[in-house]
């Protein structure tokens, strides 16, 4: 189909079913004397329609009567989270013919349309499959469940991790406010990259002060899932050095938003943003349990990272991405595509695969600046993370040391300096961990090793 034209020769119910029969993505915009009405495409599946006054399936049925005009259509929009129109386009022509508006003596009207198209280009569109439909059975037949869950294996190449239970008595160190202005020192120098367990630093104190108490000077080795004494669940793919925490990811400009797992073709969707030079990231969050969450890192087209939790277990790289795909398969999920600059998604993407330099400091002992300002002299890139609660977490980013800016889950907006996360750690409970991204370049995880 061509990306304009006029509607003489060509009528408003051929150009639907030509947008199915090519898979195109986009949205399909239509006026006549005075009303318009913007028809929404993902892979050729009409999903939302809105008009001068009517939306979903009767502004459908109202456009299908004009019979000239104009249309362009232009595949790189954004598409709207709405889905008014659960019907096939066979079933919306069947009903346009038995209705009155579908009579063949409708007066003709003048027509304009406009197309404001996806991201999301249909690529592939020769490849032969069913179009989907508007039923969930019927789709996730036509993009080959069984097939998606044939190809994509349990991972045979990332151990699976169980965290030890805490040690009986283990006075850990930190980094201990000063009860004056001075700047803690340190007592030793060792090597944290090489230790096998988190740094231990001394406390400062005033000559004759009073020792830290035991219940705040003791800093947990482990994830706090293990606090209560109860082993936390394994963790597919993590070390003893790495964290099991989802990482959040900074603001961007959406490329799309609210996109519904049940009627998206997500490999398409993959390999398109990787065709397309993506930069930025895949978010899918659960429809049911809103804790469930999924992200896909891209820089330039490449997949660097992936990172999910379902259900209080917690996956990364090659083993999150391929449970990703087939939660998706089985209809799970809303999705949302950001972009971001490509250096930022390097240095998130390093986040997840970090490993840790100090574990689990308690923020109330800990003076924040002169832990930042011992990062800074290692140097260090990677990250410093406050978690203060469930899925609330900030970030320092650290690039050879200096602080890249800062963000939160709370305010993803990625700011200057560390006063995001420095104005988390008036939190009582906080908890604050040094992590250091793996050094070298990222590897990427190939589209062809998911299926």
């Amino acid at each position: 189909m061509q990306n304009q034209g006029s509607l003489g020769p060509t009528t408003v119910a051929e150009l639907l079913q030509t947008m199915q029969q090519e898979r195109a993505t986009g949205t399909l915009s239509l006026a006549s004397n005075g009303n318009k009405v913007d028809l929404h495409f993902l892979f050729g599946h009409l999903f939302h329609a809105v008009g001068s006054g009517s939306e979903g399936e009767p502004a459908v049925i109202d456009a299908l009567s004009w019979q000239d005009g104009e249309y362009n259509f232009n595949p790189r929009a954004k598409l709207p989270p709405e889905e008014t129109i659960n019907s096939s386009t066979e079933d919306l022509l069947t009903l346009w013919r038995k209705g009155p508006e579908g009579s063949a003596t409708a007066s003709p009207s003048e027509v304009k349309v406009t197309v404001a198209a996806a991201a999301v280009t249909s690529a592939g569109n020769g490849s032969g499959e069913d179009d989907l439909s508007s039923d969930e059975d019927d789709w996730l037949e036509s993009v080959g469940t069984a097939e998606i869950e044939a190809e994509v294996d349990e991972p045979a190449d990332i151990p699976t991790f169980q965290a030890p239970v805490p040690p009986s008595v283990a006075p850990a160190k930190a980094f201990a406010k000063a009860p004056s202005s001075s700047t803690p020192t340190p007592a030793s120098s060792p090597n944290p990259r090489t230790s096998a367990a988190p740094t231990a630093w001394p406390a400062s104190r005033k000559p004759g002060a009073g020792s830290v108490p035991a219940a705040e000077g003791r800093s947990s080795a482990i994830p706090a899932a293990a606090d209560s004494g109860q082993p936390p669940r394994p963790v597919a793919g993590a070390t003893r050095s790495q964290l099991s925490l989802v990482i959040p990811m900074p603001s961007g400009s959406s490329l799309h938003s609210g996109l519904k797992a049940s009627f998206l073709n997500f490999p398409m969707l993959l390999k398109t943003l990787s065709q397309d030079g993506f930069s930025g990231y895949v978010s899918i969050r659960g429809e049911k349990d809103e804790r469930n969450v999924g992200h896909i890192l891209f820089r330039e087209g490449a997949i660097l990272q992936a990172q999910q939790r379902v259900g209080g277990s917690y996956r990364r790289s090659k083993a999150a991405l391929q449970e990703i795909v087939r939660g998706v398969a089985a209809g799970e999920g809303l999705i949302d595509a950001i972009e971001l600059p490509a250096d930022l998604v390097g240095s998130v993407s390093g986040l997840i695969v970090a490993n840790t330099l100090f574990l689990q400091l308690p923020s109330r002992i800990v003076d924040f600046d002169a832990l930042v300002e011992f990062v800074e002299e290692q140097p260090l890139s990677g990250g410093i993370l406050v978690t203060t609660g469930p899925d609330q977490v900030s970030v320092v980013l650290l690039g050879e040391g200096r602080p890249k800016g800062s963000y939160s889950s709370a305010t993803p907006e990625l700011t200057e300096g560390t006063g995001v996360a420095s104005a988390s750690c008036a939190e009582r409970d906080a908890r604050i961990d040094v992590v250091a991204a793996p050094s070298g370049p990222a590897p990427v995880i190939e589209l062809a090793e998911i299926g």
